[in-house]
C-alpha cells in the first residue's frame, strides 16, 4: 500500500530517529532561530512590521526552548575535555585545543543556563547582569581553540597527502589511504568555515564587529545547516 510505503520509508524512519534525539531537536531549533532572525530583519527592511514581529516572536521561543534542551550539557563537554586530556597519543596541539575548547564551552553553556533561569523566573533579572557578555567571551575562547584545531588538522593532513604523493610505485597500495585523507581534509575545511562563521557571530555579539541582524542571522543559518547535516549523517536507523 502507498501509506505503508510512506510510513516505513527509510528516510522518514531516519527523520523520526533524528528528531527523537535531543541534539537533533536542538540543532533544528537553532536553524529556526537564526533563519527567522534573518527573515525578521528583512521583513522590517521591506516595511512589513507585523511579519517582522512574528519572526521575532518565533526567534524568542526557539531560543527559550533551546536553552532548556542544553541544560546540563556542560557535563558532556566536561567529560569530552577529560577524555581529550587523557589521550596522550594524539598531537599535542590538537589535544590542547580540544581540552580548551570543551572547557570554554562548559563556561559558555553554564552561563547560558543562568539566562534560562532568569527567563523562567527562578532567579532575579539582576542576577549576574554580565552573564551574557561572559558567555560570549567563553564562546569566543572556544572558537579560537576550535579554529586553531582546524588549522592544525589541515596542516597535518596536507603534510600526509604530500608525503603520499611523493611515494613512487605504490599508487595502488596508498589509494585507499589517500582517499581517506582527502575525505578528512574536506571535513576539516568544512569545520573551519563553520567555526569562522560562528566566530563572525560572536565578534558581533562582543561589539568588535557591527554587522546588521540580517548578516548575523544568515551566518547562523549556515552554521545551523552544518550542524543539522552532521547529526543527520550520524543518525543510525
Amino acid at each position: 500500500m502507498v501509506v505503508d510505503t510512506v510510513i516505513y520509508h527509510p528516510t522518514l524512519t531516519k527523520l523520526i530517529t533524528y528528531l527523537n534525539t535531543t541534539a537533533g531537536r536542538e540543532k533544528t531549533l537553532r536553524l529556526v532561530q537564526y533563519l527567522v532572525r534573518f527573515l525578521s530583519f528583512h521583513a522590517a527592511q521591506r516595511g512589513l512590521p507585523d511579519l517582522a514581529r512574528l519572526f521575532k516572536s518565533l526567534q524568542g521561543n526557539a531560543t527559550f526552548i533551546r536553552k532548556a534542551l542544553r541544560f546540563l550539557k556542560p557535563l558532556n563537554h566536561l567529560q569530552d575535555a577529560a577524555k581529550a586530556y587523557d589521550n596522550k597519543l594524539t598531537d599535542s596541539v590538537i589535544r590542547s585545543t580540544v581540552v580548551l575548547k570543551n572547557l570554554a564551552y562548559v563556561g559558555y553553556l553554564s552561563l547560558d543556563s543562568v539566562a534560562w533561569f532568569k527567563l523562567l523566573g527562578l532567579t532575579s533579572p539582576k542576577t549576574l547582569p554580565k552573564a551574557p557578555k561572559w558567555a560570549n567571551w567563553f564562546w569566543f575562547i572556544g572558537l579560537v581553540a576550535g579554529l586553531t584545531n582546524d588549522l592544525r588538522k589541515i596542516a597535518i593532513t596536507s603534510s600526509k597527502l604530500k608525503s603520499i604523493a611523493s611515494e613512487e610505485d605504490a599508487e595502488k597500495e596508498i589509494s585507499a589511504e589517500q582517499k581517506s585523507l582527502l575525505a578528512e581534509s574536506a571535513k576539516t575545511h568544512k569545520r573551519l568555515v563553520w567555526d569562522s562563521l560562528d566566530f563572525f557571530i560572536v565578534l558581533n555579539n562582543l561589539g568588535f564587529l557591527h554587522f546588521d541582524e540580517g548578516a548575523i542571522g544568515l551566518a547562523g543559518t549556515f552554521t545551523s545547516i552544518f550542524g543539522v547535516q552532521d547529526i543527520w549523517a550520524n543518525t543510525k536507523v
